[in-house]
């Protein structure tokens, strides 16, 4: 029978090989089956898969955000190590934001008919590149989202310090290839493929990354920026890098702290800043609520004297301990939430890279040296343009340039230049909440705001503040050659060992 079977297949395969296979290949090909995607699909997925957001790990770090419930949620709030939260950032990215671009690039090259698309990718491509060394330190690079492309089923992890020199070359040479005589990508869902605008976010992600030289290089920083103020930085709001939302689409961090709002409250350092210095950017963002548990169903108290944030240092346990303890109310603890008709709304939009950080920075620049221009000047227009940022949220949050220069004119917010890093960062912390990965990133680069540490019993850090994430548990089992050498590299694979830049 076997010698049968071979003689039938042989002589079906010498009839297939003689050509006799007219409207063979045709019939075994789904007509319904896509057979090639426009790129810009791909580009559009990847900005919407982008996000920066996580409310229970980053802000908690620096003191913004708090769950003092255990269970999952026992992480940064208690300076222990949570794979829950540590792998979120790595399993976003690398099976989506990362792929769809890598995806796009080798497709690309060399299309002069679609040269913007390509460049703005390669820009994305280094804020999502970005984010990634600064969160967990070395992490694949060259080799990454290549699986499919290049059958690089373990990538190799990269050495920070040499993914970000090349995300320095990529925006430099991305960000001046941009060409508003060339294709318009009508699918880029931040600025419908408006050229200048991509232009400024360029360069604008360029001064960012610059400025995190500052401590480790001087004057590499000063080079970096330079180059980044000399392309055109943003001018407006209207360059601002966001995210929009709406009923439909709603903004799923928002959404999750609505599941269980008697969970989340606001810190008590975020608050006592906001509070004490006569923020008017604090009703928008802090509410008192009767019943924590029915926050979404009852009108905010806003009134600054009555928002106190919670205690770091205390989970729902012991903060009955806490001095001056605010009780219980309903549901849910006396203590400031998120005002879910603002800033906790699920249409809240999704900052990433905004005129008012780009001011920030620039008024440190200034201060330290990098550039022209006065510190003060930029500081001020960062201020005031973080709090025209509001309206983004709800189209009634708006801040009168009256109360705005008077918050200006505080002498606990005024700019002097004996105080001059602690004024600008403290307001990159302000401006910056809703994007943790800069807030927390900008936080170990500066120093500032000056955080209490949080000495919650049982803590898994040696160090103060918690300074990367670690890996996922599976890049240890699966990949573990190329784990391994990037723990050889870069040190131990925990909570204290800092990035590269972090000094």
């Amino acid at each position: 029978m076997k010698k049968y079977i071979k003689i039938i297949l042989s002589a079906a395969c010498l009839f297939a090989a003689t050509g006799c296979d007219k409207g063979f290949r045709e019939l075994n090909v789904n007509p319904n089956n896509t057979t090639s995607l426009d790129p810009v699909f791909l580009f559009s997925n990847a900005e919407v898969l982008t996000y920066a957001a996580l409310m229970e790990t980053e802000p908690t770090v620096v003191q913004q955000f708090i769950d003092p419930f255990g269970g999952v949620t026992s992480a940064f709030n208690f300076n222990v190590l949570n794979q829950t939260y540590t792998v979120m950032r790595w399993n976003n990215a690398y099976p989506n934001t990362i792929k769809l671009l890598e995806h796009i690039l080798p497709d690309l090259k060399g299309n002069a008919s679609r040269t913007n698309l390509y460049n703005e990718t390669r820009i994305w491509r280094a804020y999502n590149y970005m984010m990634l060394v600064d969160t967990y330190g070395d992490v694949p690079y060259s080799q990454a989202g290549q699986a499919y492309l290049n059958s690089a089923f373990l990538p190799k992890y990269d050495k920070q310090q040499d993914i970000y020199a090349d995300l320095v070359n990529e925006l430099t040479a991305a960000t001046a290839a941009l060409d508003p005589a060339k294709d318009l990508v009508k699918g880029d869902v931040f600025f419908g493929g408006d050229i200048p605008q991509w232009k400024r976010l360029g360069y604008s992600l360029l001064l960012r990354i610059g400025m995190r030289y500052s401590k480790l290089d001087p004057g590499k920083a000063k080079t970096i920026v330079q180059a980044a103020v000399t392309g055109g930085v943003m001018q407006s709001n209207a360059d601002n890098c966001y995210l929009k939302y709406n009923n439909t689409y709603p903004n799923l961090v928002t959404q999750q702290i609505q599941q269980l709002t008697n969970t989340y409250y606001l810190a008590e350092p975020f608050i006592t800043q906001l509070k004490s210095t006569g923020d008017p950017r604090l009703k928008y963002i802090s509410a008192m609520y009767a019943d924590p548990g029915k926050a979404l169903s009852l009108a905010p108290d806003t009134a600054s004297a009555n928002q106190f944030g919670l205690p770091i240092g205390y989970d729902s346990g012991t903060l009955p301990t806490a001095p001056g303890f605010r009780g219980v109310s309903g549901s849910g603890f006396k203590y400031s939430q998120v005002n879910y008709s603002v800033f906790g709304k699920i249409t809240a939009p999704q900052f990433f890279v905004t005129y008012a950080q780009t001011q920030l920075l620039l008024a440190e620049a200034a201060f330290r040296g990098y550039i022209a221009g006065t510190a003060s000047t930029y500081y001020n227009n960062g201020v005031k343009a973080a709090m025209d940022q509001f309206t983004s949220y709800d189209a009634t949050a708006v801040i009168s340039s009256d109360a705005q220069n008077a918050y200006l004119n505080n002498p606990a917010i005024a700019y002097s230049d004996a105080n001059a890093l602690k004024l600008i960062n403290t307001q990159y912390w302000i401006t910056s909440f809703g994007n943790g990965a800069e807030t927390w990133a900008n936080f170990r680069r500066s120093g500032y705001p000056a955080l209490a540490p949080n000495t919650y019993p049982g803590r898994q850090i040696k160090g103060n503040f918690v300074r990367r994430y670690t890996y996922p548990q599976t890049e240890a089992a699966i990949n573990a050659d190329n784990y391994r050498a990037a723990v050889a590299s870069m040190g131990a694979d925990d909570l204290d060992t800092p990035v590269f830049w972090d000094k």
